[in-house]
């Protein structure tokens, strides 16, 4: 790294000395989970697992009931719905509120929803970030080039943020003359840095980058990770051909933290076992789902005893993929939320990444959005400045990935509309909310 970014790396690691070495021992905590054996790393499991379950039913009045348990599947799943609902009963009677954090989602698809978090919590969350932002190439101190819609968020302080050496990037600003002035800074700073933002916005970036028949950027990124949103396949090529890095995919969430992964050149994501028990339950009941398919991740957070989440519904589908008998496993893909998931004609889901791919299709277009709104009824919302004149081989492309039965309407919009957080959903489910 440069001088500065070495000095900033130092007095973070002097800094949580000085306080104890939390964060430090917690680092070193997951990275030799991960170095260990399968067996050794479910004994640590069930260790933390135990801590969790015996504290939330001795200190919760939500899961006093459950105190006779003998296996985590004993307890409920919950969702936002029922931990609002059940809030004070859920959240520790028996600990000191003023030391709690709250943290709170934005609400962007339509649940605001807020939670504590312990202080044991915040640190292993801040060891999470820095163990996985380091598998990606990112190490404390490099300049971090953040990439979100930060009206819904609070923004850094300017000191803090420069202290950090954070840049804090607003996706709604992603005009041409924004990307322009953005990327010849990045080019001119010879720093180390890492990216790390929306995919959609990725996504902008890279259309501009095309539109200008620019060549691959000498700008010394280090670590380029994708949040919030899917990872398309070709937004992932054309972001490691223009920035000469890997890019990853992060799945985390506001409530939880850093939930899995991708490795550089990999496509699955690596499971945070150390910090969480990850289930992948049917779409309809909760029991296992079968192997290979699809189902709900279910997710139960070992190190948040203010606000326990046990087996609780993220809201999001994927499925899990063992390589060996030997490690855990992992997850194969994650389909995005699963109110957000499209069914083919004949009761199927499509894959998320197959829309992502008509972007790049159809160059020509601002904006697209499928929706569904009948077992075999669909829009497809087109943002388009000039006039479009494929759209019929758009029609016929989404009938033969969604079923050649399909009744398809094209509407022209605007603007389509995006979440309070910033982000634009490319599919819409208005058939099946909940499954």
């Amino acid at each position: 790294m440069g001088l500065a970014s070495d000095c900033r790396n130092f007095a973070f690691w002097t800094l949580d000395m000085l306080k104890g070495g939390k964060i430090k021992k917690d680092v070193n905590a997951i990275r030799n989970f991960n170095k260990a054996t399968k067996e050794i790393q479910l004994q640590q499991q069930t260790q933390a697992l135990d801590f969790l379950l015996n504290f939330a039913v001795n200190n919760t009045k939500y899961y006093q009931q459950y105190a006779n348990f003998s296996t985590l599947q004993d307890f409920p799943v919950v969702d936002k719905n029922s931990i609002k609902t059940n809030f004070d009963a859920i959240t520790s009677a028996n600990q000191n509120k003023d030391k709690f954090t709250l943290v709170s989602t934005s609400g962007s698809t339509g649940t605001p929803f807020k939670i504590y978090q312990s202080s044991r919590k915040k640190t292993r969350n801040t060891a999470d970030t820095i163990y996985f932002a380091k598998l990606a190439g990112y190490t404390i101190g490099q300049k971090l080039l953040y990439l979100r819609f930060w009206a819904a968020y609070f923004k850094k302080p300017k000191l803090i943020a420069f202290l950090q050496n954070t840049e804090q990037l607003d996706v709604t600003q992603l005009t041409d003359k924004y990307i322009k002035d953005l990327l010849s800074r990045l080019q001119n700073d010879s720093s180390e840095k890492g990216l790390i933002g929306y995919p959609s916005g990725f996504e902008t970036i890279c259309k501009y980058l095309d539109k200008v028949k620019a060549a691959p950027l000498d700008c010394n990124m280090k670590s380029i990770i994708g949040i919030a949103e899917g990872l398309s396949p070709k937004v992932k090529s054309k972001m490691e051909y223009y920035f000469k890095n890997p890019t990853v995919s992060r799945y985390s969430n506001v409530e939880n933290g850093i939930i899995a992964q991708q490795l550089p050149n990999e496509t699955s994501f690596t499971i945070n076992w150390a910090s969480y028990i990850v289930e992948i339950l049917d779409l309809e009941r909760d029991v296992p789902a079968k192997d290979g398919e699809i189902g709900r991740i279910v997710i139960t957070d070992l190190y948040n005893t203010a606000t326990p989440m046990i087996r609780y519904d993220t809201g999001d589908v994927g499925c899990l993929q063992t390589d060996n008998e030997n490690t855990l496993p992992k997850l194969k893909n994650i389909e995005g939320r699963k109110m957000d998931v499209l069914y083919k004609t004949n009761g199927d889901t499509l894959n998320s990444f197959t829309m992502h791919a008509y972007v790049y299709d159809f160059h020509e277009l601002e904006q697209l959005q499928f929706i569904q709104t009948d077992e075999k009824k669909y829009i497809i919302k087109i943002n388009c400045k000039s006039t479009f004149i494929r759209e019929q081989e758009l029609v016929s492309l989404f009938k033969s990935d969604i079923g050649e039965d399909a009744e398809v309407v094209v509407e022209y919009v605007n603007e389509i509309r995006a979440l309070k957080s910033g982000k634009r959903k490319i599919s819409v489910n208005l058939y099946k909310k909940t499954l």
